[in-house]
């Protein structure tokens, strides 16, 4: 009897190798079924579908490269293709499942800082929504500048929202305080969202200490400071906590057993008021990093204290992201102080 992974591929009509199809597969797949039992399993074929037509069409791969496949080679543009060879080859619910796994493992790679250089999220998906917001152009770098100055209104959300009573049986209570204190923990630091969700209670003194040491990308470590308004959401919440895990964030939903909040569940926080907000829907809980070091450079905060803010090895990558939408502003402030229009020079 042939056993479950000799079932033929979706592209090529070849058996399916024993091996996930990319790296970090696992880690994803296990966050996907923490929600969903089902998503998993699409999101795997999905991705098993995108290994082999990298294989079969794309220009970095071969059928005789072995799984994993790097995912490192991987440009925006053959995203794009798969998702037309998809919308030409399967039925349209299928190709909508399947260009949903890939953007989902991007953005999961995104989150763990293994995002391939030559993808980029933000063209991605926009391009699937019809959007022209671009974001490695100077136009689209002002626009999604513009709709990240949105996001204090996330944490406003959250704040505002009433709490549910103490006796709330399926946790909405404390759904809500976890929910406060990730997100104006995320605003106060800057930090990456993986480095938040890995942190334990003892590493931020249960909300009572200013500061969190880390060890962030690269082994280095790094201070994070954390300003009352986040130390207090953060007490707030553990004061109603009565599990032992010592994980800072947990998941409070009555299948999950209590186990650490994972990527996908805290960016469902972000996407959960940006939609109630009816703001930018490509806004995520990384744009809150972009977001603060953008602020606290327009507001003086020196380059170099800002990469290490954001924990950036060298400061090239800090002035490359920033020095755009930084550059473009203060074109714009100094022409709305000084040009003067044709009719005034004539005149």
């Amino acid at each position: 009897m042939a056993q479950k992974h000799n079932k033929t591929l979706p592209c090529s009509d070849r058996e399916i190798p024993n091996e996930h199809p990319f790296p970090q597969l696992t880690l994803f797949l296990r966050e996907v079924g923490l929600n969903s039992e089902r998503t998993e399993r699409a999101y795997r074929a999905g991705l098993r579908a995108f290994a082999d037509w990298l294989q079969t069409h794309g220009p970095y791969h071969s059928l005789e490269d072995s799984w994993p496949l790097s995912p490192t080679p991987l440009q925006t543009a053959d995203v794009l293709a798969f998702r037309s060879w998809l919308l030409a080859n399967r039925a349209q619910a299928t190709a909508t499942t399947y260009i949903a796994a890939v953007l989902n493992y991007l953005h999961f790679l995104d989150g763990i800082d293994q995002l391939p250089a030559g993808v980029q999220l933000g063209k991605l998906a926009q391009q699937r929504k019809r959007r022209r917001v671009e974001r490695n152009q100077a136009a689209s770098v002002v626009d999604l500048d513009e709709a990240r100055q949105a996001m204090p209104q996330v944490v406003g959300y959250y704040n505002q929202r009433p709490l549910p009573p103490q006796d709330d049986a399926y946790n909405r209570r404390l759904s809500l305080l976890r929910d406060r204190a990730l997100v104006n923990l995320l605003y106060a630091t800057a930090a990456r969202l993986s480095e938040i969700l890995a942190l334990n209670r003892t590493q931020v003194g249960n909300g009572r200490s200013p500061t969190a040491t880390i060890i962030g990308k690269g082994q280095r470590p790094r201070t994070l400071h954390i300003m009352p308004y986040a130390q207090d959401a953060i007490q707030a919440y553990l004061r109603e906590r009565t599990d032992s895990n010592p994980a800072l964030f947990v998941s409070h939903s009555r299948n999950a057993g209590g186990a650490r909040l994972t990527q996908s569940g805290a960016h469902n926080v972000v996407k959960r008021a940006v939609k109630a907000l009816r703001l930018e829907p490509t806004l995520s809980a990384h744009d809150f990093r972009h977001y603060r070091a953008t602020q606290l450079l327009r507001d003086g905060m020196p380059l170099e204290v800002v990469q290490e803010l954001l924990g950036h090895a060298d400061i090239s990558t800090t002035r490359a992201i920033y020095a755009p939408v930084l550059g473009v502003q203060v074109v714009r402030e100094w022409l709305d102080n000084i040009d003067q229009p044709p009719q005034e020079v004539i005149g």
